[in-house]
């Protein structure tokens, strides 16, 4: 197998081939992943090249370093964790339900105050803002609202939002690497029109959610989307696992 000719950067072609041999099962849960000097010597890539996909399976969720041992595959995961930007869908079908998105806002708007500080971009630069219903089995499940850079992506708007994954067009579309994310969960308890949005009483309790995922350039690291989602308590959970002592 032999990375493509194409516009697609190197690293993230290299990480796309080695979870494809995860996926395939060639990779297995606690099997060690090839070094960096091998990789980088099989691939014709350098090492940083080969360390930057490295670091996006890590963050992933994927994989994982051990100190002084290596890097080995981790065990797929039930549900939805801290550590892994998983998709809404894959979390409703791994719990054998048929998610659904309902696309309430999408728009470019001047960065507040607030956005601006949070994406680390100028008061009053154009920025992306998404507003989602998602739903599983046609039950209104979270809201979820999206804020990123316009110059990010610029055709972002012009996809399907209802039927595509924002996570995955940024990545595999637009060739975005997301590397980590920040999140806070908070009890939260719905006001009447978040209740009424969701199909529950006002008052019920839910989670709030916010998360701040990151990118990276040559110019470094930096905040790529500022993500809000109020969920339902009754209907979502959120899964922590931790490996070793804690």
């Amino acid at each position: 197998m032999t990375l493509k000719k194409d516009y697609t950067p190197k690293y993230i072609q290299l990480s796309e081939l080695l979870r494809d041999r995860i996926e395939r099962g060639e990779l297995r849960s606690g099997d060690q992943i090839p070094t960096e000097d091998a990789l980088s010597a099989k691939y014709r890539m350098s090492r940083g090249t080969v360390r930057q996909a490295i670091a996006l399976l890590v963050n992933q969720g994927l994989i994982r370093r051990e100190q002084g041992r290596g890097t080995f595959v981790n065990a797929p995961l039930a549900g939805p964790t801290f550590f892994t930007l998983t998709s809404f869908n894959d979390d409703m079908r791994r719990q054998d339900r048929q998610p659904n998105t309902r696309l309430l806002t999408a728009e470019t708007v001047p960065a507040s105050e607030e956005v601006a500080r949070r994406l680390e971009l100028n008061q009053g630069e154009p920025c992306i803002h998404i507003v989602r219903l998602r739903l599983a089995d046609n039950q209104p499940v979270a809201q979820e609202t999206r804020y990123m850079a316009y110059s990010l992506c610029p055709s972002l708007l012009e996809d399907d939002l209802e039927a595509e994954s924002i996570h995955s067009l940024l990545i595999h579309k637009y060739h975005i690497p997301l590397i980590r994310t920040s999140h806070t969960i908070e009890a939260h308890i719905l006001s009447p029109q978040e209740a009424q949005l969701l199909q529950v009483r006002p008052r019920t309790a839910a989670f709030f959610v916010d998360r701040l995922t990151y990118t990276t350039d040559e110019h470094g690291e930096r905040p790529a989307v500022w993500y809000q989602a109020i969920y339902r308590g009754d209907e979502y959970h959120f899964k922590v696992e931790f490996e070793g002592s804690i």
